[in-house]
């Protein structure tokens, strides 16, 4: 299996910073820990999503990393979360076993709390036991596991030059997968409309789904091309992760110095995979 190389970062910013982390970025990026600067605290967890690639009644680990960048000793708890994305992006959290496609009741940690002295990395051993039936690799699960700090934490403050006491409370959520081996080359993507927002000036929305069996990492764009001049233009993509059967949409708008005139609009649905058709769809629009 695949080892991810992600970082999340949470720096203290504000009396009470309550965080999460988002999308994990490409494997291939740079690990930036922006506490370590002068002057900054917080705290640093990797990776950000831990990919499994397990068969029936097999079983595996993954090490978290807790890295505290504060002044003063510090606590920690893990938990496990079921979660979901809604057509937005959005996320929607949930107790262990609530969505169908949870892997959360299957998953468990080699202790629950560890406590971390400053400039020390702890560490949190993630254990997956998959079920040894074949309703249980017939599709893709996921959860998200909850590294958050304990009590009350005592740290400097940056833009003050005199110590100040602050209530941190820090909590960092690392995306698990579970893609059974079988599954792997089942992947596809539609596009289920590329249309107008309504009541909106210059804005459009592409509607995506991905009809596969694995998580897509996508993007979405639209291009312009003037039936008057021929010149053409492309609205910046949006990047988006999709999890199997899950719908999304984008919304684009346009430039506001767009020449008056009729385009070809096309709008685009981009898996980022070799063997994933691009999904395209033309309109005809008019710049008023």
């Amino acid at each position: 299996m695949k080892k991810a190389k992600f970082w999340a970062i949470v720096a203290l910013l504000c009396n009470t910073a309550i965080c999460a982390a988002q999308a994990p970025t490409p494997s291939n990026a740079p690990a930036t820990d922006t506490t370590k600067k002068k002057g900054s605290i917080g705290v640093a967890v990797k990776p950000v999503r831990i990919d499994f690639h397990l068969v029936k009644g097999e079983t595996a680990y993954q090490p978290i990393y807790v890295t505290n960048n504060f002044s003063t000793t510090m606590q920690f708890k893990a938990r496990f979360m079921d979660w979901m994305r809604d057509s937005t992006g959005g996320h929607t959290y949930a107790e262990p076993g609530t969505f169908p496609r949870s892997c959360a009741k299957w998953m468990s940690f080699n202790k629950d709390l560890i406590e971390i002295e400053p400039g020390k990395t702890g560490e949190f051993l993630v254990r997956m036991k998959v079920p040894d039936n074949d309703s249980a690799v017939q599709e893709m699960k996921w959860c998200l596991a909850f590294i958050e700090s304990v009590a009350e934490n005592k740290a400097y403050k940056p833009s003050d030059s005199s110590r100040a006491h602050v209530r941190a409370i820090m909590r960092v959520g690392i995306h698990i997968l579970q893609t059974p081996p079988a599954l792997a080359d089942k992947k596809d993507v539609k596009m289920l409309s590329f249309t107008s927002v309504t009541g909106e000036k210059n804005k459009y929305r592409i509607l995506a789904q991905n009809t596969g069996e694995t998580q897509l990492e996508c993007k979405s764009f639209i291009e312009l091309r003037s039936l008057t001049t021929g010149s053409s233009i492309t609205i910046p993509s949006i990047e988006f992760p999709l999890f199997p059967n899950q719908k999304r949409y984008m919304d684009f708008t346009l430039p506001d110095d767009l020449p008056k005139g009729k385009y070809t609009a096309t709008g685009v649905v981009d898996a980022q995979e070799d063997d994933i058709a691009l999904q395209a769809s033309e309109a005809t629009i008019e710049i008023k």
